[in-house]
């Protein structure tokens, strides 16, 4: 396994632990929060403002089917 595919697979765990925390969590802090601190150990690479990104929209995209 080469480096690139080492560093891909750690990145997809990390948003995999994520999206289930977006899942099972009652506000979205809750999920940024979880995100921001797992991402400074396990995807340095990755700012924090990025991660809030994507936690935004998963959390949009997970609890829009209860919106309805």
């Amino acid at each position: 396994m080469g480096m690139s595919s080492y560093v891909l697979d750690v990145e997809e765990a990390f948003w995999d632990k994520v999206y289930n925390k977006i899942t099972e969590s009652e506000h979205i802090s809750e999920a940024m929060n979880f995100a921001v601190e797992l991402g400074k150990t396990e995807v340095p690479s990755l700012d924090a403002y990025a991660i809030e990104e994507v936690v935004s929209e998963g959390w949009d995209e997970v609890w829009s089917i209860y919106a309805k």
